[in-house]
């Protein structure tokens, strides 16, 4: 145990690798070493505790960019009293701390039908286990977002057809970029960019909602539950934009003109939230993610990219709670069109003349919006909509008596002389 002898043989090691113990004879290694010719290699093994529990010092105090304590060890639940401890000990011993900032530990994936742990061994039952099975068959970022799926502080069963269910997530978040990207595509941010104060109402809450998921997201990410972000942005791309937002400004961003203001407002908001989804998803869909940034034209990678910041401008509820309120009344709207659509009145919601009866102590706000002609037939997808004061709120559904326009396909008052709508008539001129 020499330590001038251990450092020549550690040097060795890292020119040539660990195999040219094996490799060189005894002649020629006591040749290397300047030791006598006589001397033999030993045949015993060093605790491979110690091998591992000093790659702390191997690697993280050697190499550029990198120092101790690391960020973060992470390992299965095993090396509680494996790799852990061992490096914790020997970091104490050598430098009188722990070689780690934090510890992270997963458990296992076992077998849905039998509960046992997964590994190679278990190839023999036929079942592929191996993850290049599943990187060639459905891609790299449906193999990630299987894994950031699942709750890793437990045991993670797995069979393909718990696997195959990641794959709708999967369409449903790509096909949100590809909307997205459609939407924006020749918006000159820098130059049409709509301003926080002056956006319509359904445009700032969508950006309200965008904002609590950025906070949500950040903080699921910080604490390493990858579950709760990928929920929380699947969740807010199923329901908030797929369900009401882009179904609600389909028609402003197609028949607007291409400078009114809504129809702006909308490709700011877009744009917003289509830069902050591919940051966010980024560390889940890396590939699809880099492929959405690359496609929308923005320089370099998404991976260069920081994290999206929460949005002072956007931390009101103000908008949130008056589309909420908004949304319960649209259910209550709907209920109505669905008994005529069902009696065959007539087929579709914007053929809809509705009659909505409002309790007197309704908000203002609402109230407002609501005698909106505007805002009201494009929020809930109706020809007409006449506001009451009742004892309680409720709707009633005939079929409208306005023609269709040809050009935006809503039922609406034509323009004089004009067989189209009075907005499409002035699009047109």
């Amino acid at each position: 145990l020499d330590a001038a002898l251990v450092r020549k043989i550690a040097d060795m090691v890292e020119k040539h690798g660990s195999n040219i113990w094996f490799e060189l004879s005894d002649k020629d290694l006591c040749e290397r070493l300047g030791l006598p010719k006589t001397w033999k290699k030993g045949k015993d093994t060093l605790d491979v505790w110690i091998d591992s529990g000093s790659s702390h010092m191997a690697v993280m105090d050697n190499r550029p960019g990198l120092d101790a304590p690391a960020d973060l060890y992470l390992e299965a639940t095993d090396q509680h009293r494996g790799w852990f401890q061992s490096s914790l000990m020997l970091s104490v011993a050598w430098r009188g701390k722990a070689p780690y900032k934090a510890v992270m530990t997963h458990g296992f994936v076992v077998d849905k039908d039998t509960g046992k742990k997964t590994s190679k061994s278990d190839a023999k039952s036929g079942k592929p286990i191996d993850a290049a099975y599943y990187y060639d068959k459905y891609g790299a970022d449906i193999v990630r977002l299987w894994a950031a799926s699942v709750d890793w502080q437990n045991e993670v069963p797995f069979g393909e057809d718990l696997f195959k269910q990641v794959t709708e997530p999967y369409r449903r978040l790509r096909n949100t970029l590809r909307i997205l990207l459609g939407n924006i595509s020749g918006f000159d941010f820098a130059a049409q960019a709509v301003a926080p104060e002056h956006m319509p109402l359904l445009d700032r809450w969508i950006l309200e909602r965008l904002n609590a998921v950025i906070r949500e997201t950040l903080k699921a990410y910080e604490a390493y539950d990858f579950r709760k972000a990928f929920s929380a942005i699947n969740q807010f791309c199923t329901s908030d934009l797929s369900a009401l937002y882009v179904d609600t400004t389909k028609d402003r961003l197609y028949c607007d003109s291409s400078s009114s203001v809504r129809r702006r407002a909308t490709q700011t908001a877009m744009t917003i939230i289509f830069k902050a989804l591919c940051r966010l998803l980024a560390p889940i869909l890396a590939f699809t993610a880099d492929e959405a940034w690359e496609y929308a034209g923005y320089e370099g990678s998404v991976h260069e990219q920081d994290f999206p910041a929460p949005m002072p401008e956007y931390d009101t509820q103000e908008a949130t709670s008056v589309i909420s309120r908004l949304q319960e009344i649209k259910s209550v709207i709907q209920v109505a069109i669905e008994e005529q659509v069902k009696a065959k009145v007539f087929s579709k919601n914007n053929e809809a003349s509705i009659t909505l009866s409002v309790p007197v102590n309704e908000s203002e706000d609402v109230v407002a919006l609501l005698e909106d002609r505007a805002f009201a037939t494009e929020f809930f997808i109706i020809a007409d909509l006449d506001v009451k004061t009742g004892p309680e709120l409720a709707a009633s559904a005939t079929k409208t008596e306005h023609a269709m326009c040809p050009r935006c396909r809503r039922y609406e008052p034509a323009a004089e002389g004009r067989d189209v709508c009075e907005r499409c008539a002035e699009v047109l001129s």
